[in-house]
């Protein structure tokens, strides 16, 4: 009698959680900057004013230049190297351009939530972010049925199981957000609520907890995002 034959062990599934920068995770950051910058008036007058200023109640759509093939079989081509590191626990660094990621966020059915709701700038280690993106999800009654409609830009790093941002500027609805509400304090406190905030996501979504386990550090430097993975 012939021996059973040998069952090879699947590879791990690639987390599907990377779709998570390209709309939670940007969402996220939109709130806790809408978040913190109303609630900083202090008063309800003020905290309506600014919820009127600087959300809407429709999005609106991101005219964005269209991929080249050539410009899109590139941009999935780091994506799956970008998986494939992941799913076999290797490390590797990729560089994706402003163009790869519009491309991906585009085309990609992963990146579908924000198809026409987002396009990435990156010049001088600053990502310029223009955004339409829904305000449900957060924990307040007043950002229900809100859209956040505009342009932030800010530095950015993930190292060390921590993000760290570093908003420059941030426009709504043709209002400029006040730049001295911007500071060092104001930012510590942003990122602290930021983290906070992503890890009780990341706890409900195992997906995406799988996934920022194997990423080891991600920053902005001059043009591009640069993703290094974790060998485990």
């Amino acid at each position: 009698m012939d021996p059973p034959p040998v069952r090879q062990t699947p590879p791990p599934p690639v987390p599907r959680g990377i779709g998570c920068f390209a709309k939670g995770c940007l969402t996220l950051v939109v709130i806790v900057v809408v978040l913190g910058i109303v609630m900083i008036g202090g008063g309800l007058f003020v905290v309506n004013r600014g919820i009127n200023m600087f959300t809407a109640n429709a999005p609106v759509q991101i005219q964005m230049r269209s991929a080249t093939p050539t410009e899109l079989q590139l941009a999935k081509a780091k994506l799956d190297s970008l998986r494939s590191a992941i799913r076999n626990r290797a490390e590797t660094t990729i560089e994706f351009t402003a163009d790869d990621i519009n491309a991906l966020l585009q085309n990609e059915p992963e990146f579908r939530g924000a198809r026409n709701h987002a396009r990435v700038g990156i010049a001088n280690s600053i990502v310029s972010l223009d955004l339409s993106a829904p305000l449900d999800s957060a924990q307040w009654s007043r950002l229900k049925r809100r859209w956040f409609n505009g342009n932030i830009q800010f530095g950015f790093s993930y190292v060390d199981d921590n993000f760290n941002f570093d908003v420059r500027s941030a426009e709504a609805n043709g209002y400029q957000f006040p730049r001295v509400l911007l500071g060092t304090e104001f930012m510590q406190s942003f990122n602290r609520s930021f983290n906070d905030s992503f890890r009780r996501e990341s706890a409900r979504h195992r997906d995406a907890t799988d996934l920022w386990r194997n990423i080891r550090m991600a920053t902005v430097q001059n043009d591009k995002l640069v993703v290094t993975t974790r060998a485990l």
